[in-house]
């Protein structure tokens, strides 16, 4: 084992490091041979003040100044490979395999990569769950012994259920390092419990209805196929599409988890950008599930400069189709989301043992085995509704958390100086009901109506916010301001007010469609 040891390497798997700790691990590798090639950089703090910290891997020397060296990397022919881990603190697989490949290449490993791609590492992005370690969380887990962190944060919020609303300092912060790098791959390093699966780690591409569809089907159909065959021919782990048994029940089928974009990857590719989901499995031992994790990180990575021109080449085409859609490829918003038709699918069983932890409650543990059975298998999402974009959107009276949200997104919008003209939609709300139990201390909306058939001249204020849906960010703009959309500003109280107001003088909502 090279040195320095990580925290669980040094305890024998009994413990997880602090962010102290993974911080000072990382400083200690500028000592070894390659250590220059590792830069740190903070890009924002967490909402108790502690340091948000990203690695960057770089064959090439990097600017001392933090400006210029973000500029250095978006400017720069490589890949951006951006690997996000502990976004949920307790679960920390994703934290220590990070460790382990920043010492491989301060060692000099990882060479093939760093010829092609500048390697991006958010070790601890939930630094204050992860400080909250303790033996009476996620006791259910196989290890570490010593305990974990909290998967929410310290003011209480799941940090990927937040890439929409962005109510934390911590996805702020990284959706403005987001924003400067825009990175070409985004990871997500997850530990999920649930089925009694035969798998070492389950995965998932964006599952969000809107993304590029050449995108979408290099992912499902090329990119995740040949990281799977790598990792049972390189590491003999098996890993899978994300999802559990319906109802517990494996004869029942197998699903997969969510479509919104509230969840990272799922937001991640309506950027236009490829997004992976990682998920180890919480009841295989801790080394087993930072070594699932770490290879299946590698795999993912080496796929990525396989295929570096195809990354680009789909990146930029997506970006053109956003920006200049033809008129024969028109733009368009997907909505009422379902999951796709079964298909029947190999799936492996596996059998879990059980221990009792005295004061704690009880452990899961994988039983050597799994069992192939064919069933019914559901991995991605359909959409059954489906609505053009139009030229713009207007939102007339824009409050100041509106145009907070725009900036965070990075979607492009301008004031108008003086009223115009425009030929209007009106979305026409007949309902507009609220959640009964806070979720994420927000009471979700929805929205039921439709659009007005023809569009109406109107006159649109000065001052008015104009949103155009010819820009590179489309796809994240519709979801956010189409009152149909499943995951908007309007499920999470953005319009609040305007949407009341609007209901008792049966006015229509405030985002209007400009159309031709």
């Amino acid at each position: 084992m090279e040195e320095p040891k990580t925290v669980p390497e040094s305890s024998e798997w009994q413990r997880t490091s602090t962010h102290a700790e993974v911080l000072d691990f990382v400083d200690k590798l500028a000592a070894l041979p390659f250590g220059k090639r590792l830069v740190r950089h903070v890009f924002g703090k967490s909402s108790e003040g502690r340091d948000l910290v990203v690695v960057v891997a770089s064959k090439d020397p990097l600017p001392d100044e933090a400006r210029e060296r973000l500029a250095t990397l978006r400017g720069s022919k490589l890949l951006r490979l951006f690997v996000n881990a502990n976004i949920h603190a307790g679960e920390v697989e994703g934290k220590e395999a990070v460790q382990i490949l920043l010492r491989e290449i301060a060692h000099g490993g990882h060479e093939a990569l760093l010829e092609h791609a500048h390697l991006i590492f958010v070790p601890v992005y939930n630094p204050d769950g992860n400080d909250r370690i303790d033996r009476k969380n996620r006791v259910e887990q196989n290890g570490p012994e010593k305990g974990v962190g909290t998967r929410h944060t310290a003011e209480g919020f799941d940090l990927n259920r937040d890439f929409i609303k962005v109510d934390t300092p911590e996805c702020r912060a990284l959706l403005g390092l987001i924003d400067a790098l825009d990175p070409d791959l985004f990871m997500d390093l997850h530990t999920t419990n649930g089925s009694a699966h035969g798998y070492e780690l389950t995965y998932a591409p964006s599952l969000a209805v809107n993304v590029d569809e050449a995108q979408r089907d290099f992912t499902r159909k090329v990119f995740l196929p040949e990281i799977r065959a790598a990792m049972a021919r390189n590491h003999k782990v098996r890993v899978f599409d994300y999802g559990n048994f319906v109802g517990g029940k494996p004869e029942r089928g197998w699903a997969t988890y969510d479509h919104r974009p509230r969840f990272g990857t799922n937001y991640f590719g309506l950027r236009n950008r490829i997004a992976v989901l990682s998920e180890a499995y919480s009841y295989d031992s801790f080394p087993v599930r930072t070594a699932a994790t770490r290879a299946f990180v590698v795999e993912t990575l080496h796929a990525a400069v396989r295929h570096r021109k195809d990354l680009v080449e789909l990146a930029t085409k997506a970006d053109e189709r956003c920006r200049a859609p033809s008129a024969d490829e028109a733009l368009t918003f997907r909505f009422a989301t379902k999951l796709e038709a079964p298909r029947v699918d190999e799936v492996l069983l596996g059998t879990l043992k059980h221990e009792t932890i005295e004061g704690l409650g009880r452990r899961s543990m994988r039983v050597p085995g799994v069992e192939p059975v064919k069933i019914p298998t559901q991995v991605a999402f359909v959409a059954s509704e489906v609505i053009e974009l139009p030229r713009a959107w207007v939102v007339e009276n824009p409050s100041e958390r509106f145009l907070d949200l725009l900036a965070l997104h990075g979607v492009e919008h301008r004031r108008l100086e003086a009223a115009e003209e425009q030929p209007c939609q009106v979305f026409e709300m007949r309902e507009a009901p609220k959640g009964r139990r806070a979720f994420e201390k927000h009471y979700e909306r929805r929205v039921i109506g439709a659009w007005s058939v023809d569009a109406q001249k109107r006159s649109i204020r000065a001052g008015a916010v104009w949103i155009p849906a010819t820009q590179r960010l489309a796809r994240i703009a519709a979801q956010l301001l189409e009152p149909q959309s499943e995951d908007s500003l309007t499920t999470w109280n953005v319009f609040d007010a305007e949407i009341e107001a609007a209901m008792k003088a049966e006015h229509g909502h405030p985002v209007l469609r400009i159309v031709d």
